[in-house]
């Protein structure tokens, strides 16, 4: 997820913590939606660090995959075998 160098408003910051909820708002290319960060982490479901941490990684694995940045699995395997076997 990425951080903003930009804090919300204060009237955003007021509605977002009395309604506990997402929050949509209209910019001038789409609405979006807003929440706390508790909020986000409760509807996916994560309830620690550890949990969140796997699904950092897991958005990293899919970004390397979308870049490219990954082996065939095969040959992965194939190079590890000619490696070590003996």
């Amino acid at each position: 997820m990425e951080n903003l160098p930009q804090p919300i408003t204060p009237e955003t910051e007021d509605a977002l913590q009395q309604r506990g909820g997402p929050l949509q708002i209209a910019g001038s290319q789409g609405k979006y939606v807003v929440m706390r960060l508790d909020v986000y982490d409760a509807m996916l479901g994560i309830s620690n660090d550890e949990e969140a941490q796997t699904l950092a990684s897991v958005r990293r694995g899919l970004a390397d995959v979308d870049a490219g940045r990954t082996h065939d699995a095969q040959d992965a395997f194939d190079n590890i075998q000619s490696r070590y076997a003996s």
